[in-house]
């Protein structure tokens, strides 16, 4: 199933001051461009960070902003072990020596083993963990916009079928008028002059070959179906849908330089305009 290239997506990881928020915002783009802010992330957890979008989001343009409670600094309590040890050992031969008990809680408060030390950035499993969950939360809004493209350009893919059709039904019409007027501006070119009839039917025939569009028709045929057999491929498909429709194009525009009908004409403005809607859709595609 098709994917949009648009999507939004917030991570949130730990509690309190230490509370990590991730939000992600992808919009189109022809490559993957990865652009993150907010805090000063340590390059090992920054280049692990890049491999996850990566490998999640694969292409677009990506931008991550970080935040954290507490104006984006938290602290974290760390114990003096050595103090600690240091002065239990000090008591222990003060109660030896002079066989006196002295409480270490009358000598020293928590403050003197206990250190709380402002951090700017959160740790790496935090960060870690708050991108994938913001990148589930783009890919799923990715998959829903994808169903509504898939829709689009299946009720867009109808109708070129069917002006194809309208087109197909009128090309013999087409033909025979084309012979005719071909034999008459002949009729009048040579002015009741004796002519070799083979030779001008040989050449009204190459003529109308030159005009025919019957290969375009076909491969337009086999194009829409290729197109319909991408939409529902699992993966990334935008950059072969949009192949495709080029070529598509590239058909219906052949189609438009060989037809002289009005109403034929009107019937390749028709094809034309559905592809433009699509090839704008189409840029959005993963």
């Amino acid at each position: 199933m098709i994917q949009s290239m648009t999507g939004y997506g917030r991570g949130v990881t730990g509690k309190g001051a230490g509370k990590v928020i991730v939000l992600i915002r992808a919009v189109n783009g022809r490559f993957l461009e990865v652009k993150i802010r907010g805090l000063d992330i340590d390059p090992s957890d920054d280049k692990k960070i890049r491999d996850i979008i990566s490998q999640n989001l694969i292409r677009g343009t990506v931008h991550v902003n970080f935040e954290m409670e507490g104006n984006g600094q938290y602290q974290t309590l760390s114990f003096n072990k050595d103090r600690f040890e240091a002065i239990e050992s000090i008591l222990l031969n003060i109660q030896k020596d002079y066989g006196r008990h002295l409480d270490m809680g009358d000598i020293v408060n928590a403050n003197d083993l206990f250190t709380h030390v402002d951090i700017d950035s959160p740790e790496s499993k935090l960060l870690i963990k708050a991108v994938e969950n913001a990148c589930d939360e783009v890919t799923q809004m990715r998959k829903a916009e994808g169903e509504k493209l898939k829709k689009d350009f299946e009720d867009r893919l109808s109708i070129l079928e069917k002006v194809l059709n309208q087109v197909e039904k009128e090309l013999p019409k087409e033909f025979q008028k084309r012979e005719k007027r071909y034999k008459s501006r002949i009729a009048e070119l040579l002015d009741g002059s004796l002519v070799d009839e083979n030779r001008i039917a040989q050449e009204i025939a190459m003529l109308a070959e030159k005009a025919d569009v019957t290969e375009e028709t076909v491969r337009l045929k086999s194009h829409f179906q290729q197109f319909k057999s991408l939409l529902s491929e699992k993966g990334s498909a935008g950059k072969r849908l949009n192949f495709l429709l080029q070529e598509i194009s590239r058909e219906i525009n052949t189609i438009g330089s060989k037809s002289s009908s009005d109403l034929i004409v009107n019937h390749v403005i028709t094809l034309k305009d559905e592809a433009e809607k699509m090839r704008e859709q189409i840029q959005n595609i993963l």
